[in-house]
Protein backbone atom coordinates (compact mmCIF):
# COMPACT_ATOMS: atom_id res chain seq x y z
CA UNK A 1 0.00 0.00 0.00
CA UNK A 2 2.87 2.06 0.89
CA UNK A 3 3.75 2.04 -2.87
CA UNK A 4 0.90 2.92 -4.24
CA UNK A 5 0.82 6.56 -1.43
CA UNK A 6 4.08 7.05 -2.82
CA UNK A 7 2.46 6.94 -6.63
CA UNK A 8 0.11 9.06 -5.13
CA UNK A 9 2.69 11.59 -3.96
CA UNK A 10 4.52 11.69 -7.26
CA UNK A 11 1.38 12.45 -9.32
CA UNK A 12 0.88 15.27 -6.97
CA UNK A 13 3.65 17.08 -7.28
CA UNK A 14 2.26 17.59 -10.27
CA UNK A 15 -0.66 18.72 -8.45
CA UNK A 16 -3.67 21.18 -9.89
CA UNK A 17 -5.64 22.53 -7.09
CA UNK A 18 -9.27 21.70 -9.11
CA UNK A 19 -8.49 17.72 -9.24
CA UNK A 20 -7.46 15.04 -6.60
CA UNK A 21 -6.43 11.58 -7.36
CA UNK A 22 -8.81 8.73 -5.35
CA UNK A 23 -8.81 5.44 -4.97
CA UNK A 24 -11.59 3.89 -7.19
CA UNK A 25 -10.72 0.27 -6.52
CA UNK A 26 -9.29 -1.84 -4.36
CA UNK A 27 -8.28 -6.06 -4.23
CA UNK A 28 -6.18 -7.93 -1.35
CA UNK A 29 -5.50 -10.94 -4.03
CA UNK A 30 -2.17 -11.50 -4.88
CA UNK A 31 -1.05 -9.93 -6.21
CA UNK A 32 -2.17 -6.61 -4.63
CA UNK A 33 -4.05 -4.54 -6.82
CA UNK A 34 -5.39 -0.66 -6.79
CA UNK A 35 -7.00 1.34 -9.72
CA UNK A 36 -7.32 5.56 -8.85
CA UNK A 37 -9.29 8.15 -10.42
CA UNK A 38 -8.41 11.50 -10.65
CA UNK A 39 -12.02 13.70 -9.54
CA UNK A 40 -12.58 17.50 -10.54
CA UNK A 41 -13.27 19.48 -7.67
CA UNK A 42 -14.54 22.27 -9.51
CA UNK A 43 -17.39 21.66 -11.81
CA UNK A 44 -15.54 23.95 -15.19
CA UNK A 45 -12.48 21.85 -15.01
CA UNK A 46 -12.07 19.31 -17.66
CA UNK A 47 -10.22 16.41 -15.23
CA UNK A 48 -9.07 14.42 -18.35
CA UNK A 49 -6.69 16.69 -19.65
CA UNK A 50 -4.94 17.61 -16.30
CA UNK A 51 -5.03 14.03 -15.16
CA UNK A 52 -3.36 12.97 -18.70
CA UNK A 53 -0.92 16.06 -18.03
CA UNK A 54 -0.23 14.93 -14.80
CA UNK A 55 0.35 10.85 -15.79
CA UNK A 56 2.59 12.16 -18.67
CA UNK A 57 4.86 13.91 -16.30
CA UNK A 58 5.33 11.00 -14.30
CA UNK A 59 5.68 8.54 -16.47
CA UNK A 60 8.07 10.11 -18.42
CA UNK A 61 10.45 11.01 -14.87
CA UNK A 62 9.63 7.21 -13.66
CA UNK A 63 10.76 6.27 -17.07
CA UNK A 64 14.21 8.15 -17.25
CA UNK A 65 15.21 7.44 -14.14
CA UNK A 66 15.04 3.60 -14.68
CA UNK A 67 16.89 3.84 -17.92
CA UNK A 68 19.69 5.77 -15.96
CA UNK A 69 18.46 9.54 -17.19
CA UNK A 70 18.35 12.18 -14.20
CA UNK A 71 14.89 13.90 -15.12
CA UNK A 72 15.37 18.11 -15.76
CA UNK A 73 12.07 18.86 -13.68
CA UNK A 74 13.08 16.56 -10.62
CA UNK A 75 16.19 18.91 -9.81
CA UNK A 76 15.67 19.58 -5.61
CA UNK A 77 11.90 18.65 -5.32
CA UNK A 78 10.43 16.12 -3.48
CA UNK A 79 10.15 14.00 -6.23
CA UNK A 80 13.42 12.44 -5.82
CA UNK A 81 13.10 10.91 -2.01
CA UNK A 82 9.57 9.85 -3.27
CA UNK A 83 10.64 7.63 -6.43
CA UNK A 84 13.86 6.53 -3.62
CA UNK A 85 11.39 4.86 -1.20
CA UNK A 86 9.40 3.38 -4.04
CA UNK A 87 12.05 1.89 -5.65
CA UNK A 88 14.10 0.71 -2.19
CA UNK A 89 10.72 -1.16 -1.34
CA UNK A 90 11.53 -3.61 -4.79
CA UNK A 91 14.79 -4.40 -3.18
CA UNK A 92 13.59 -5.14 0.20
CA UNK A 93 11.11 -7.70 -0.28
CA UNK A 94 8.57 -6.81 -3.25
CA UNK A 95 9.75 -8.57 -6.08
CA UNK A 96 7.64 -6.49 -8.78
CA UNK A 97 5.90 -3.01 -8.87
CA UNK A 98 3.50 -2.47 -12.27
CA UNK A 99 2.39 0.84 -12.66
CA UNK A 100 -0.18 1.61 -15.34
CA UNK A 101 -0.74 4.71 -16.44
CA UNK A 102 -2.53 3.75 -19.80
CA UNK A 103 0.32 5.94 -21.52
CA UNK A 104 2.49 3.62 -23.42
CA UNK A 105 3.36 0.50 -22.04
CA UNK A 106 2.89 -0.20 -18.60
CA UNK A 107 6.09 0.71 -16.27
CA UNK A 108 7.30 -2.73 -14.58
CA UNK A 109 9.73 -1.97 -11.79
CA UNK A 110 11.96 -5.53 -10.81
CA UNK A 111 14.89 -5.14 -8.22
CA UNK A 112 17.13 -4.84 -11.14
CA UNK A 113 15.66 -2.23 -12.16
CA UNK A 114 14.55 -0.46 -8.81
CA UNK A 115 18.90 -0.87 -8.88
CA UNK A 116 19.67 1.11 -11.42
CA UNK A 117 17.17 3.87 -10.51
CA UNK A 118 18.69 4.34 -7.30
CA UNK A 119 22.04 4.41 -8.70
CA UNK A 120 20.98 7.30 -10.70
CA UNK A 121 18.69 9.09 -7.87
CA UNK A 122 22.11 9.17 -5.73
CA UNK A 123 23.92 10.32 -8.88
CA UNK A 124 22.15 13.39 -9.58
CA UNK A 125 23.72 15.66 -11.85
CA UNK A 126 25.42 19.24 -10.94
CA UNK A 127 26.79 22.11 -13.03
CA UNK A 128 30.37 22.40 -12.41
CA UNK A 129 31.23 23.57 -9.11
CA UNK A 130 28.06 24.48 -8.00
CA UNK A 131 24.66 23.21 -8.06
CA UNK A 132 22.02 25.39 -9.41
CA UNK A 133 18.12 25.23 -8.81
CA UNK A 134 16.12 24.30 -11.69
CA UNK A 135 13.13 26.57 -12.26
CA UNK A 136 9.78 24.11 -11.20
CA UNK A 137 6.77 23.94 -13.45
CA UNK A 138 3.31 22.56 -12.64
CA UNK A 139 0.08 22.40 -14.50
CA UNK A 140 -2.46 24.16 -12.47
CA UNK A 141 -4.04 27.63 -13.31
CA UNK A 142 -4.42 31.18 -12.58
CA UNK A 143 -7.41 34.10 -12.36
CA UNK A 144 -6.74 37.52 -13.81
CA UNK A 145 -7.97 40.10 -15.77
CA UNK A 146 -6.82 40.55 -19.66
CA UNK A 147 -4.45 43.56 -19.29
CA UNK A 148 -2.48 42.81 -22.92
CA UNK A 149 -1.71 41.44 -26.14
CA UNK A 150 1.29 40.69 -27.59
CA UNK A 151 4.83 38.63 -27.30
CA UNK A 152 6.45 36.83 -24.70
CA UNK A 153 10.35 36.09 -25.92
CA UNK A 154 8.86 35.60 -29.51
CA UNK A 155 5.71 33.45 -28.21
CA UNK A 156 2.48 35.16 -29.37
CA UNK A 157 0.83 35.65 -25.27
CA UNK A 158 -1.25 37.64 -23.84
CA UNK A 159 -0.88 39.82 -20.67
CA UNK A 160 -3.35 39.07 -17.57
CA UNK A 161 -2.96 40.90 -14.04
CA UNK A 162 -3.28 37.54 -11.85
CA UNK A 163 -5.94 38.10 -8.58
CA UNK A 164 -4.28 37.21 -5.68
CA UNK A 165 -0.95 39.03 -6.19
CA UNK A 166 -1.92 41.76 -8.88
CA UNK A 167 0.88 40.33 -10.57
CA UNK A 168 1.54 41.61 -14.64
CA UNK A 169 1.63 38.14 -15.78
CA UNK A 170 2.42 36.36 -19.58
CA UNK A 171 0.52 34.11 -20.70
CA UNK A 172 2.06 32.09 -23.75
CA UNK A 173 -0.29 30.60 -26.75
CA UNK A 174 0.30 27.59 -28.65
CA UNK A 175 -1.03 28.17 -32.34
CA UNK A 176 -4.08 25.90 -31.14
CA UNK A 177 -5.02 28.06 -28.85
CA UNK A 178 -4.47 31.36 -30.70
CA UNK A 179 -7.28 29.65 -33.29
CA UNK A 180 -9.28 29.18 -30.22
CA UNK A 181 -8.92 33.17 -28.30
CA UNK A 182 -9.69 34.54 -31.60
CA UNK A 183 -12.97 32.83 -31.79
CA UNK A 184 -13.63 33.25 -28.57
CA UNK A 185 -12.46 36.93 -27.36
CA UNK A 186 -12.38 40.23 -29.09
CA UNK A 187 -10.17 43.27 -28.20
CA UNK A 188 -13.01 44.74 -26.38
CA UNK A 189 -12.41 42.23 -23.68
CA UNK A 190 -8.63 43.47 -23.44
CA UNK A 191 -10.23 47.19 -23.43
CA UNK A 192 -13.06 46.31 -20.37
CA UNK A 193 -10.10 43.54 -18.86
CA UNK A 194 -12.13 40.83 -18.77
CA UNK A 195 -11.87 38.51 -15.88
CA UNK A 196 -10.46 34.96 -16.91
CA UNK A 197 -9.00 31.68 -15.90
CA UNK A 198 -5.97 30.64 -17.80
CA UNK A 199 -4.68 27.14 -17.38
CA UNK A 200 -1.57 25.62 -18.43
CA UNK A 201 1.59 24.50 -17.15
CA UNK A 202 3.32 27.34 -14.71
CA UNK A 203 6.28 28.19 -14.75
CA UNK A 204 8.25 29.34 -11.16
CA UNK A 205 11.52 31.25 -11.66
CA UNK A 206 14.81 29.92 -9.17
CA UNK A 207 13.23 32.22 -6.61
CA UNK A 208 10.07 30.02 -6.50
CA UNK A 209 7.67 32.96 -7.85
CA UNK A 210 5.17 32.45 -10.94
CA UNK A 211 7.17 33.45 -14.12
CA UNK A 212 5.31 32.85 -16.93
CA UNK A 213 2.64 30.31 -18.27
CA UNK A 214 2.16 27.99 -21.33
CA UNK A 215 -1.31 28.15 -21.38
CA UNK A 216 -3.27 25.20 -22.74
CA UNK A 217 -6.19 26.65 -22.37
CA UNK A 218 -8.18 30.46 -21.76
CA UNK A 219 -11.84 30.49 -20.43
CA UNK A 220 -13.73 34.21 -19.75
CA UNK A 221 -15.28 34.33 -16.63
CA UNK A 222 -18.81 35.80 -17.30
CA UNK A 223 -19.96 38.37 -14.98
CA UNK A 224 -23.94 37.72 -14.23
CA UNK A 225 -26.17 40.35 -15.80
CA UNK A 226 -28.07 41.79 -12.94
CA UNK A 227 -30.99 44.52 -13.71
CA UNK A 228 -32.53 47.07 -11.31
CA UNK A 229 -35.92 45.24 -11.10
CA UNK A 230 -33.92 41.76 -10.17
CA UNK A 231 -32.84 43.75 -6.45
CA UNK A 232 -35.69 46.58 -6.49
CA UNK A 233 -37.30 45.55 -3.34
CA UNK A 234 -40.46 48.44 -2.54
CA UNK A 235 -40.90 47.41 0.80
CA UNK A 236 -37.41 47.79 2.24
CA UNK A 237 -37.93 50.94 4.13
CA UNK A 238 -41.63 49.79 5.14
CA UNK A 239 -43.76 52.35 6.20
CA UNK A 240 -40.69 54.81 6.48
CA UNK A 241 -39.78 57.31 3.94
CA UNK A 242 -36.42 57.02 2.75
CA UNK A 243 -35.18 60.34 5.34
CA UNK A 244 -36.62 58.94 7.91
CA UNK A 245 -35.08 55.43 7.53
CA UNK A 246 -31.52 57.03 6.80
CA UNK A 247 -31.96 58.89 10.33
CA UNK A 248 -32.78 56.02 11.98
CA UNK A 249 -30.32 53.65 10.65
CA UNK A 250 -27.37 56.41 11.65
CA UNK A 251 -29.04 56.92 15.04
CA UNK A 252 -28.90 53.18 15.65
CA UNK A 253 -32.85 52.88 16.08
CA UNK A 254 -33.28 50.35 13.23
CA UNK A 255 -30.34 48.10 11.08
Amino acid sequence: MRQVLDIFELLEAEKDPAVEWKLAKATTNSPFHIEAEAVSLQPAVDVTVIARAQKLAVANGLREVADGRFPDTWERTSRISTAKRLFLRNLNGIGATTIDFEIGEPITVTPTVAGQAIRTLERRPTDGLYEFRTPKQQIGSVVGTLSELGTHWSHPAIKIVEARSNQHLWCRLTPELMVQFEDRTSFKDIWEHRRVIVRGRLRYDDRGALSYVNATDIEKIDRPTVSTSDILDPEFTGDLSISEYLNRFRDGSIG
